[in-house]
């Protein structure tokens, strides 16, 4: 009779790791789904009538339940709507992120969202630093901002007509 409980045991154990297994890598292969080229776009009418430096944005992932944070690592500012107007801005210090002058509608270059691919991104929030006296704040984080369509797909831009979302600085 051991033998006979040693095999079901035996059967049941590796049922159970297989259906673990099943179950994690299904799990694996949906989170690791990333929203590929998202931009974003805003207009500088911060408060201090000076530049400001967007250095992450944060989105809220309703599937999830979670605030996760994206950086922005780029140093390119297009202003809209003329195209010949791209500025190009070094880092100041170890500083990086999307200059964006005030005034000014920019875009950022694109960045892959981890976890978003068909998910409903409900809230973003951008993290920047504004220009005071020659040097940059520390780092603000601004207010909600609403998507009016909130799914995510390779390729978008979020921020609402021509001028994207605006950035006042008490927001």
């Amino acid at each position: 009779m051991t033998g006979v409980t040693t095999r079901l045991f035996h059967s049941a154990t590796i049922a159970l790791l297989a259906i673990g297994m099943s179950v994690t890598m299904s799990g694996t292969a949906v989170a690791g789904d990333a929203c590929k080229n998202i931009k974003f776009k805003v207009t500088n009418k911060h408060d201090s009538g000076e530049t400001i430096l967007i250095k992450k944005v944060k989105y809220f992932n309703k599937a999830n339940g979670k605030w996760q944070t994206e950086v922005v690592n780029q140093n390119l500012t297009v202003t809209l709507p003329d195209t010949e107007k791209l500025q190009f801005f070094p880092e100041v210090g170890k500083e990086k992120g999307l200059a964006c002058k005030h005034g000014t509608t920019c875009r950022t270059q694109g960045d892959n969202l981890r976890d978003a691919e068909g998910e409903d991104l409900t809230k973003f929030r951008f993290v920047y630093k504004y220009m005071a006296a020659g040097k940059w704040s520390g780092e603000v984080e601004g207010g909600d901002k609403v998507p009016d369509d909130p799914k995510c797909y390779a390729n978008r831009t979020y921020g609402p007509g021509e001028s994207g979302w605006t950035i006042f600085g008490k927001d």
